[in-house]
Order: C-alpha cells, then sequence, then structure tokens
C-alpha cells in the first residue's frame, strides 16, 4: 500500500524516509512495468456499422484515458520520490552520487506533470484530440531503442518526452543502491567451535567396588 500521507517537509528519521523512498519507488515501478505489459489503444473501423463504430470508439477512449490516467499517477509517484530522495539528501550527505544520479534521471517529471494539466485542459476544449495523445507516446523512428531483452512497451514515452525505461531503469538502480546501504545484512558469523575435551572414564560405583 503506497503512503502519502507523510511530507518531506516534517521532521523524520533516516529510516523513516528511506522507507517513504522505497514506498514511492516500488509503486511507479509497478506501473512502469504495467505500461511495459499493455499494448497501446487501437482501433479499427473497418466494415463496421454505425453502431459497431459507436462500441469500438467508446471502447478506444476508455482505453486511452485509462493510460493518461495511471501515466500521471506514475509521475505523481516519482515526483513524490524525488522529494524524498532529495530529503534523504539532507539527511545522508554521503548517500549524496547515488541520489543525483536519481534526480538527473528523473529530472523531467516536473515539466512533464505541468504538461498534464495543460492537455487536459485542451482535452476539455477539445483541442487535444486521442490519436494525438496516442502518437506522442510512440517513439521517433531515429530514437535510441531500449536495449536487447527489453519489452517492446519500454519504448513507450512518458509524457512523450522521456523514455519509459530509462525511468523504470533510474528507479530500479536506485532501489538496488538503497537497499545495499541501508537494508544489507552482514554475515553471520559462525558459532565458534567448542574446545575439544578428553572423553573422562566413568565414575566407579560403590557396588562395583564391593564386587
Amino acid at each position: 500500500m503506497t503512503l502519502w500521507t507523510m511530507k518531506p517537509s516534517q521532521d523524520h528519521d533516516v529510516y523513516t524516509v528511506v522507507y517513504l523512498l522505497k514506498d514511492a519507488l516500488r509503486s511507479a515501478l509497478s506501473d512502469a512495468w504495467y505500461f511495459e505489459r499493455t499494448a497501446l489503444p487501437k482501433t479499427d473501423l473497418k466494415g463496421a456499422g454505425h453502431a459497431e463504430i459507436a462500441a469500438k470508439l467508446g471502447r478506444f477512449r476508455d482505453s486511452c484515458k485509462g493510460f493518461e490516467e495511471r501515466e500521471a499517477l506514475m509521475v505523481t509517484k516519482l515526483l513524490r520520490a524525488r522529494n524524498w530522495a532529495a530529503e534523504l539528501r539532507r539527511l545522508e550527505p554521503g548517500f549524496q552520487p547515488d541520489i543525483d544520479i536519481f534526480l538527473d534521471a528523473t529530472a523531467l517529471c516536473e515539466e512533464i506533470q505541468t504538461g498534464f494539466l495543460r492537455d487536459a485542459q485542451r482535452m476539455f476544449n477539445g483541442g487535444m484530440s486521442l490519436v494525438r495523445f496516442l502518437a506522442q507516446r510512440k517513439p521517433e523512428p531515429s530514437a535510441a531503442r531500449p536495449m536487447m531483452g527489453q519489452p517492446a512497451g519500454a519504448s513507450y514515452l512518458v509524457g512523450g518526452q522521456k523514455a519509459l525505461y530509462e525511468l523504470r531503469a533510474a528507479c530500479e538502480a536506485f532501489l538496488a543502491e538503497i537497499d545495499s546501504e541501508y537494508f544489507s545484512s552482514e554475515p553471520e558469523e559462525a558459532p565458534e567451535a567448542m574446545p575439544y575435551l578428553e572423553p573422562q572414564p566413568e565414575p566407579l560405583l560403590l557396588t562395583d567396588a564391593i564386587h
């Protein structure tokens, strides 16, 4: 369950900030994996009758709306993670290089969120078509592709600006560094071997002595 109740402006100990930061990162990653597994909505109206066209367009609109809402939610989670990362940077200067890498990789999120607000207003006024929304999410043919083995959906452009796989990779790498820095357990030391003792002869019982 994602926690949204606490704000970085409050005073927190390091592990509280780390816990809330990890929670935001994991939640954003869940959305990223959803986009990688889910194909962009499509609609084929060829040969369809009027009623079928209306039904298909309705499903297409709902699918696009779902994509838009989940994308906006993912960006909000990334912005929350950035806030907690900045707070951790203040508390843990020694962890600054890893935090700065994450902040640099997600710097476009603030601009992307502003774009969502503009797009929502344009769509309300009829100036933002669903086809244009989807077209912005597809990378240019000359754009860099994800590495071999990455799902096709990793090329999805969040907000039409940032490749999804780059944001996902930044979250995964930062999570790994957090786990290594704050949650890596030292191997347990093996208990010291008990010293070897020579077996002692059993005590002679009184009855044995009589016989």
